[in-house]
């Protein structure tokens, strides 16, 4: 063992860490550490795992440079990425750079620069470089096609260089100004104003806000620091998100079932050590209230509490809330923040200024340097999993890290997953209950309208006349009503009706959905954009027709049928604008709002108390999918968005459309029934061996030509039933149900039976098949939410 030598994971899709030897000049670092290593013609910052244990075949490279002195995460952070890439069969540098500082862990950038003048031609890639230097990523996208060959041919005639570049995030300064002698007499209205303004502010505030209102007071701030009178200073400028004006600090006084529950937690907190219970609470029974005071309860040990939510729109209000209550100590984390306000937040939580972490999925990772509590609130929630690599599942990785760091984890859920209520039935978590709502509130009255005999009577597609009734008297009385269809868009699909077929994406294997009034086609996969077609791409039919709706057909519909009514919609599309989901909830909870439309961020954790109506436009959506959980995600969903009914004073009422009344899912949903649907659900998982009754792993093989896809997926096929017999059974494989996506082809196999066995089997096939550092084309995913 060389003992200069140690063990990197690169932020790559590679599945071992790299040797590398460290110079005499450089400290040794230790696990943990960053370390800045070549890569190829790339420079890499990495995450020491360890000393290089293996004897080298050939001499090591050396790295480039040692970052930290110490780690900057805990050893449990640590361990928790290691433990999520062996899990999860994950590349080793993507799970350490999940723990790690935003942009922390990462690789050069090929960026190009124009050397000189360019010569007369017109060239456009020359014409690109000549605004400025530009990463070649970006002249790809710009230029609609890869420009390497071309780069390299202007490199070797001397006018362009290409240089590997790391971007070097940081902290951003201001400049301070601290008076000094109050007593001191200014000269001039003008340092007059600027002196009062700093003792109004306690004699100290930042240059930028002293003289935003007017630039010209920059010059007095001069002056005045070369008189003496105040001093200037540099100091961090903390970029803070934004967030949600108002909560309410009061601590309602809790019912019997809440105390119960809290004298639970409160010993579990007491006691130390891991401790996992799931709180199962029906919709309006005061989870959240379990959850704050609990978290005093760690915060006054001294302690930090973790508190993740499924979506991001779901942040902001939990996090209004928390500030109420627990002040500026609340962090918030999740993807949707710029770079610099996840850089600086990630800080806040590092060095102790934060102690409350308020997130979705990532926030899982927070580095609280003494945690205390995490608390998983609608543990049930599909967006809880990571759809890329590595494809972790936050609520699964929140119970680990609670054991490596020793504390209580609480999930909660109105409808918790099967496999969080099979863990109770084994023994594995506690249970809590909040069997009714506070301040005994009824749960909604549910209306179920069978779509089938109106359709045949001429009824409107979108809205019945039930439903139309329901929101016209709402509308009339000054209540609010919530509808929820979990599609969005325009229209589902564009149809030729002289040939039949569909608009699809060139890219993917999937019908284009119509935005925007049916004037823009989109990709839900890929993200293709174009304008709708005006002729069938088949036959040149001219004969189009909208087929299906989304949530912006339904909102055409409600203002065409209330004229009067003040609608707004909240979904994916409208969530990618910043600042959209604050600016609609505040609207909504205002009264500004009479209807507000939206697709399933809006069916859990809102707490509306003007909100007496809920429609479900069709509530089939998921159940006719090709996977196993659309029963349970539709119960779910269902159980969830009734629940925003009746919060208030006023009781509520849920309309329901389906074509599938009868269904057992609905039929359930609808009595909020969770033991009888568990029970129900349970007798077909056993009889199909699915999960939680056995483990389930999805692996898809991806290829440009269907050919080498298919060749490859049958070759990992064989050696995995080799490896299989009497532990787990291996299904396919067979083209996936999207069987074309990004321009790639897709094979599926799916393994099912006992987890570590089938984990221990795909390490062996996939290192015989492709290698120890790559596996190309291939997505591993380990208990996977969606087997599509």
């Amino acid at each position: 063992m060389n003992r200069r030598a140690v063990d990197v994971a690169l932020p790559l899709p590679l599945q071992a860490p790299f040797s590398y030897s460290v110079p005499d000049g450089l400290p040794l670092p230790v696990r943990g550490c960053r370390v800045l290593a070549p890569f190829g013609p790339r420079r890499v910052i990495g995450v020491v795992a360890g000393p290089a244990l293996a004897a080298p075949e050939r001499s090591l490279k050396s790295v480039a440079d040692v970052l930290d002195d110490a780690p900057l995460v805990p050893p449990p952070l640590l361990d928790l990425a290691e433990w999520m890439s062996e899990y999860y069969l994950a590349p080793p540098g993507e799970c350490y750079r999940a723990v790690m500082p935003p942009a922390g862990v990462r690789a050069s950038r090929a960026v190009a620069r124009l050397l000189g003048t360019p010569p007369p031609g017109g060239d456009p890639l020359l014409s690109q470089l000549s605004a400025g230097p530009q990463r070649v990523t970006t002249l790809a996208r710009r230029l609609g096609g890869d420009p390497t060959a071309r780069l390299r041919r202007l490199v070797r005639e001397g006018l362009v260089e290409i240089a590997q570049e790391i971007d070097a995030p940081g902290f951003r300064a201001q400049q301070v100004a601290e008076l000094l002698d109050a007593s001191a007499a200014p000269r001039g209205r003008a340092q007059a104003e600027l002196v009062e303004r700093l003792r109004a502010a306690g004699g100290r505030l930042a240059v930028a806000g002293l003289c935003r209102e007017k630039p010209h007071l920059r010059s007095v701030v001069k002056r005045l620091a070369e008189l003496g009178v105040l001093a200037l200073s540099s100091e961090r400028d903390l970029r803070h998100p934004e967030l949600l004006a108002g909560g309410n600090p009061e601590r309602p006084v809790p019912s019997p079932d809440q105390d119960r529950a809290l004298g639970a937690l409160e010993a579990a907190i007491q006691g130390g050590g891991f401790a996992p219970t799931l709180l199962h609470g029906v919709t309006g029974s005061g989870k959240t209230e379990v959850y704050f005071r609990a978290a005093e309860a760690v915060l006054e040990r001294g302690r930090g509490v973790l508190m993740l939510v499924p979506e991001i729109a779901l942040t902001p209000m939990l996090v209004r809330a928390a500030l109420a209550r627990f002040g500026r100590t609340v962090a918030l984390v999740h993807s949707e923040l710029s770079a610099g306000e996840r850089h600086d937040q990630w800080w806040r939580i590092r060095e102790g200024q934060a102690r409350v972490v308020v997130g979705a999925r990532s926030a899982v990772f927070a580095p609280l340097p003494d945690l205390g509590l995490i608390v998983v609130d609608e543990e049930h929630e599909a967006a809880y999993k990571q759809e890329e690599s590595p494809r972790y599942h936050g609520r699964d990785v929140a119970v680990m890290r609670a054991r490596l760091e020793g504390v209580p984890v609480v999930l909660g859920s109105a409808t918790p997953s099967l496999e969080s209520q099979w863990n109770v039935a084994k023994g594995k978590y506690s249970a809590l209950s909040l069997p009714t709502r506070v301040a005994e509130r009824a749960l909604p009255r549910v209306e179920v309208i069978d779509r089938r005999a109106l359709s045949r009577a001429g009824s409107d597609p979108i809205l019945t006349p039930p439903l139309l009734e329901a929101l016209g008297q709402r509308l009339a009385r000054g209540e609010q009503s919530l509808l929820l269809l979990n599609r969005r868009g325009y229209a589902t699909s564009l149809v030729c009706r002289e040939c039949g077929e569909q608009a699809g994406c060139p890219n993917c294997s999937v019908a284009l959905v119509l935005h925007q009034g049916g004037r823009e086609a989109q990709c839900h996969y890929c993200g293709y954009q174009a304008h709708a077609p005006r002729a069938c791409l088949g036959c040149r039919g001219e004969y189009l027709r909208l087929t299906g709706y989304g949530t912006e057909k339904v909102i055409e519909a409600v203002r065409a049928a209330l004229p009067a009514a003040r609608v707004e919609r909240l979904d994916r599309d409208l969530a990618q604008r910043r600042g959209e989901v604050a600016r609609v909830l505040t609207a909504f909870e205002a009264g500004e709002l009479d209807v507000l439309m939206g697709t399933q961020m809006i069916a859990k954790k809102h707490d509306f108390p003007r909100i007496t109506l809920v429609g479900m436009i069709d509530a089939d959506v998921g159940l006719g999918l090709p996977d196993f959980r659309s029963a349970e995600r539709s119960f779910q969903l269902l159980t969830q968005v009734a629940g925003r009914a009746g919060r208030g004073d006023v009781p509520g009422e849920v309309v329901l459309q389906t074509h599938l009344p009868d269904h057992y899912a609905l039929q359930l949903a609808c009595s909020q029934d969770y033991a009888a649907f568990f029970e129900r659900e349970m007798e077909y998982r056993r009889t199909m061996s699915y999960p939680p009754l056995a483990a389930l792993v999805n692996v898809v093989v991806r290829a440009r030509e269907a050919r080498e896809g298919a060749e490859r997926a049958e070759a990992l096929a064989q050696l995995l039933r080799a490896r299989a017999p009497g532990r787990f059974r291996v299904l396919g494989p067979a083209r996936a149900a999207l069987a074309r996506i990004k321009q790639e082809h897709r094979f599926q196999l799916l393994l099912k039976g006992d987890r570590n066995s089938m984990r221990r089997a795909l390490r062996e096939a996939c290192l015989e098949l492709f290698g120890p550092a790559r596996w190309p084309g291939l997505a591993i995913d380990v208990d996977p939410v969606s087997v599509m």
